[in-house]
């Protein structure tokens, strides 16, 4: 049994998680799969611009599962409704300091891969159960193109209250677990 004080995830807790740099500015990856109502909360409530990372009449197509590019500002409180999701796999955070449309460029660059018989996939590398599995796996090449634009990229840890915070060094990848929840209280059965 859980008790009600739990601690939570905050957007707070998830600003102060996040290193933006100066010039850098912070976006999501919302998986529309997952959660859709996450990325309209962005235009609906913030204002903000969502953009489908499907082009074309894919872009319509899909819409209702597309991935949608939302930029964030940290001070909004956008990082609540975020943080509200955190542990559902809703989607990744990133910062950069590309210009947007040079950033959008790039995720739909590596979002759509090709196998060994040239067969295209959708890659769900917003999904933060595929991104923190496969960045570790990646060479040298590989890190790079993921990372282009991208500074960092931020999601949830398979450890409940974790985030995973990865950036590049050099050619190397560099991972740093936060802790998002001090302490968990829970209770025992009697």
């Amino acid at each position: 049994m859980i008790l009600p004080n739990e601690p939570k995830i905050t957007g707070k807790k998830l600003r102060r998680a996040i290193p933006l740099q100066p010039g850098e500015r912070l976006f999501g990856i919302v998986d529309g799969a997952q959660d859709l109502e996450l990325a309209y909360e962005a235009k609906c409530l913030y204002g903000q611009e969502i953009t489908s990372l499907f082009a074309g009449d894919m872009a319509a197509a899909a819409a209702d599962v597309a991935p949608y590019l939302v930029p964030i500002d940290p001070a909004s409180g956008y990082l609540e409704n975020w943080a509200q999701r955190w542990g559902k796999n809703a989607g990744i955070l990133l910062t950069t300091t590309a210009e947007l449309a040079r950033l959008q460029a790039h995720l739909r660059e590596i979002f759509v891969v090709q196998d060994e018989q040239g067969q295209q996939f959708f890659f769900r590398y917003y999904d933060p159960r595929v991104l923190r599995v496969y960045l570790p796996t990646c060479n040298a090449d590989e890190t790079s193109f993921v990372f282009g634009t991208v500074r960092r990229y931020f999601c949830e840890d398979e450890k409940t209250g974790h985030a995973l915070n990865f950036s590049v060094k050099g050619n190397q990848l560099c991972t740093e677990r936060t802790r998002l929840i001090d302490e968990c209280l829970a209770a025992t059965k009697p």
